[in-house]
């Protein structure tokens, strides 16, 4: 009941504010909540539930203004149209809309739909948000599927249909009940055991860990956790998670993220070869040449003994000896020795690929 009486004073709250074009004092407000009605009602204790109120409100994203009066008098509160209320949607068949386009625009008989600012989709913006939304739908989490699906229903609602777009690369699946049993061990804190099957592992294995974050990173999600057993960082690919479970006995939370850790920047700063549970291995690349792409892989990795050499951990193989190829002979690998041996087989392969392929005559 009191979660039901919470949303009713807040929705009160919402209309007072919005019904009005100037800020208006609390006083003038709780005449139009009824939750806040005097009467018996400990004064102090409305005050301080109006403050809360706020403050939740707030944090949900709703933009109330405190506004001060210059004779330092009572405060007063405002809540601005343009800045509450989502845009009014638009289809518009030019690719660039211009302003006299946005002026015709029909809109929706009522109040409060003439103050609205314009949000003008174009038909290329149109297709690109369908294909966004089947990419999401091919992440493989059921709740990211759900939600896209009604945000392209809400959109259609209001421009019409959209183009159909293609998904563009479907991610393989991860089971439903893995995210939610790390939506629940982060939101916790506790740890989660799952059983794993790593790429270099000869059967699957059973790991606990600490969870700090996931990722959407080359097409796959990615646990970042904390490994108490190996003490470092480690990326667990989740379409090779299963049976994950939580237990979470104690109310107390398990460990701590450090302040200092960022799963935003630590995403960023990985490569695709870097990602995964597998033991790395450190691979010698000899550069030559001066051109921009050189120059950017020398930024890469760390300084190796050699002048033009430098040192990269790796732990997954194809993806970083197919990031060499793209120099065109610009990078070679010169250590491990096995790892040479594939290096060349794989420059080889492509090579003979290469000259398979026809080559198109020109029609003059």
């Amino acid at each position: 009941m009191a979660a039901a009486d919470k949303l009713t004073r807040w929705l009160d709250l919402l209309a007072a504010l919005l019904r009005r074009r100037m800020a208006a004092t609390f006083a003038e407000l709780r005449q139009d909540v009824p939750g806040y009605a005097g009467g018996a009602v400990d004064e102090k204790s409305v005050g301080r539930t109006f403050e809360r109120d706020k403050d939740e409100l707030r944090a949900f994203g709703v933009p109330i203004e405190t506004v001060q009066d210059s004779d330092g008098g009572e405060s007063r509160y405002r809540l601005r149209h343009d800045a509450f209320y989502l845009p009014l949607l638009a289809l518009c068949e030019s690719r660039l809309v211009p302003e006299v386009e946005l002026r015709t625009i029909p809109r929706p008989a009522g109040i409060g739909y003439q103050l609205l600012p314009v949000l003008a989709i174009t038909p290329d913006e149109c297709l690109m948000l369908r294909r966004a939304a089947a990419r999401v739908r091919a992440l493989g989490n059921a709740t990211l599927d759900d939600d896209a699906m009604r945000a392209i229903r809400k959109l259609e609602q209001d421009v019409g249909l959209l183009p159909i777009g293609e998904p563009l690369v479907a991610a393989v699946k991860v089971q439903a009940s893995t995210f939610d049993v790390l939506r629940e061990a982060l939101t916790l804190r506790k740890r989660v055991t799952f059983t794993y099957a790593g790429m270099s592992a000869a059967a699957p294995g059973e790991r606990t860990v600490e969870p700090y974050g996931l990722v959407f990173l080359t097409g796959h999600w990615y646990l970042v956790a904390h490994d108490p057993a190996r003490q470092r960082l480690r990326q667990f690919r989740l379409s090779r998670v299963s049976r994950a479970r939580c237990e979470h006995t104690r109310k107390q939370p398990d460990y701590v993220i450090p302040d200092d850790f960022d799963l935003e920047r630590h995403a960023a700063s990985r490569q695709s070869w870097e990602l995964g549970d597998e033991d790395a291995v450190m691979v010698v690349v000899a550069f030559q040449g001066t051109s921009g792409q050189v120059q950017q892989g020398m930024q890469l990795g760390q300084p190796a003994p050699e002048d033009g050499q430098r040192l990269f951990s790796v732990r997954r193989r194809d993806p970083f000896l197919r990031w060499l190829l793209t120099f065109g002979g610009d990078a070679t690998v010169v250590a491990p020795v096995e790892w040479c041996e594939q290096w060349r087989a794989l420059v080889q392969a492509t090579l003979t690929a290469q000259r398979a392929v026809p080559v198109r005559q020109e029609v003059a």
